[in-house]
């Protein structure tokens, strides 16, 4: 018998033909059968059907049996199919291919058919669900309900089929009629335009557009449901018909439902739960805040709970109305002044003006408001004012760490006019804020102390330093090393003392440094 000697490379490459071939066969194996990983287990309206594969789209099988069932049928049916997910991680369970899936989906549908129900069109709105016996009786609810808000009856609900919508969903919107009953062709408005919605000052504005036709805009010029409105037909007991009136009512009854809001500059939670309609308290449960007086940030996301009706109308009208406006200051700018300086050369005046807004109203709530056309009455002169552009200094605390021991104000029966900060004798002393020094010495009660004159007019003291870094007349920047800390003078202990005068005014710093 011959030798057959095996190199290693060879018995490596065996070994990696080996690994492909079971990779490949647990592949195979994966695609019918879970082995370890995860997929999903499937429920159609309440039931479970099977698992398949995470890839598996469900939502795209239903629709292939609507269509399917549809054009079998020669009628629109579109059953409410409901699924959900539930992950699974199992070895060795039998997944669904998409035929089986769609042969399970199938049977609930014609089982839901063949029962002793009753053929109806459910209106779906995200999770509100309605059953009525016609379509008549579908278009006579969308009606009611939009009724409170088109009290002229300028808007019609109306059902319409988009070409996406093959598995024989209807949506529903509301569209503009004309006096005669006629919808309004798109881009055309109707000739009674100015008399819908007639308000207040509907009168005046016509006369207006007859000086300037088109110029103004009033009345009710759109209106649409917010949320998107879906019927289709399904099979239910005859107890699961609805009252329309009933139903009415429950779509328009405002529900608690949470929303995402995200913090903006100034915010604070009182005035986050005035603007939506909620409390504190409730903002501070839903998001586990310790308490009301938790601090927000900018930017932070926070979970509110807003009453809002199941389907809400969108309104967007003109308004035509007078005020009192002022028009835009004329600014000069003096680019050798701060910015906080400022000076009145000329007072404004105010002026008078009707205006014609477009606003939107979501279910009596207005969002937003654009100017749309203004008539001058009474003109408004412009105020003149000349303003600085330079951004006044900043200031910082003198020295890194510290302990705060002693603040503004009186102390002992005499004014402290600084504050202090207890910390090693030798600790760097830093200018607060760019300037000139004018006094560099020892002086009295404040020991070794070092005093800046800054630009914008304001002085800084530092005190009972033990050595001095800087002279009289050097310029010194913002965080410039000017002293080191000590104990000099009227002291009770290695610190630094600091003061900022403003108009020769001793002032908190804390006010303009922080603590």
């Amino acid at each position: 018998m011959k030798n057959v000697r095996f190199t290693k490379k060879a018995a490596a490459q065996a070994v990696l033909v080996a690994v492909a071939g079971v990779a490949a066969l647990l592949f195979g194996m994966s695609e019918k059968m879970g082995i370890g990983q995860v997929y999903h287990g499937v429920y159609v309206n309440g039931s479970f059907i099977g698992c398949a594969s995470v890839e598996t789209d469900v939502k795209r099988l239903c629709q292939q049996v609507r269509r399917e069932l549809s054009a079998e049928s020669g009628e629109r049916l579109s059953a409410d199919i409901r699924w959900e997910y539930e992950e699974v991680r199992r070895p060795f369970q039998k997944l669904m291919t998409e035929d089986e899936l769609k042969g399970a989906i199938r049977g609930i549908i014609v089982e839901a058919a063949d029962s002793e129900t009753e053929r109806v069109y459910t209106v779906a709105i995200e999770e509100f669900r309605a059953n009525f016996r016609t379509l008549e009786d579908v278009l006579t609810f969308l009606n009611r309900v939009k009724a409170g808000a088109d009290e002229t009856g300028q808007y019609e609900a109306r059902l319409f089929a988009e070409e996406s919508h093959i598995s024989g969903i209807l949506n529903a919107d509301l569209t503009e009629m004309t006096a005669q009953g006629e919808p309004v062709l798109s881009g055309e408005p109707p000739a009674d335009r100015l008399s819908a919605g007639a308000n207040a000052q509907l009168s005046c504005a016509i006369a207006y557009d007859a000086a300037d036709p088109g110029a103004y805009q009033t009345g009710v010029l759109d209106m649409e449901f917010i949320e998107t409105v879906e019927i289709f037909e399904n099979y239910v007991e005859p107890g699961q018909i609805a009252d329309i009136d009933v139903q009415v009512e429950e779509v328009t009854k405002e529900k608690e439902s949470n929303k995402i809001y995200v913090v903006e500059p100034g915010d604070c939670l009182s005035v986050i739960a005035m603007d939506h309609d909620t409390t504190v308290s409730s903002i501070v449960a839903l998001n586990g805040m310790s308490g009301p007086d938790q601090m927000i940030r900018d930017g932070q996301e926070l979970i509110i709970a807003v009453p809002e009706p199941d389907l809400r109308i969108r309104m967007t009208v003109g308004e035509v109305y007078e005020e009192e406006y002022t028009a835009d200051p004329q600014i000069i700018e003096n680019d050798s002044w701060y910015t906080t300086k400022e000076v009145i050369h000329q007072e404004g005046t105010t002026g008078r003006r009707e205006r014609n807004d477009i606003v939107v109203y979501e279910n009596g709530m207005e969002t937003s408001r654009e100017l749309l056309h203004q008539n001058i009455l009474v003109e408004s002169q412009a105020a003149v004012i000349e303003r600085g552009t330079v951004i006044p200094p900043t200031y910082i605390r003198p020295i890194s760490g510290g302990r705060y021991t002693s603040g503004f104000g009186r102390r002992w029966g005499r004014m402290h006019k600084g504050v202090d900060w207890a910390c090693p004798v030798g600790t760097t002393v830093r200018a607060s804020s760019a300037g000139t020094v004018i006094q560099a010495s020892y002086s009295g009660g404040y020991g070794n102390n070092v005093v800046i004159s800054h630009p914008d007019g304001r002085m800084t003291r530092y005190a009972h330093n033990s050595k001095l870094l800087v002279q009289v007349g050097q310029h010194v920047n913002q965080g410039d090393p000017i002293a080191l800390s000590g104990n000099t003078g009227r002291s009770t202990g290695p610190h630094v003392h600091f003061e900022i005068y403003i108009n020769g005014a001793a002032v908190n710093p804390l006010d303009y440094i922080g603590n």
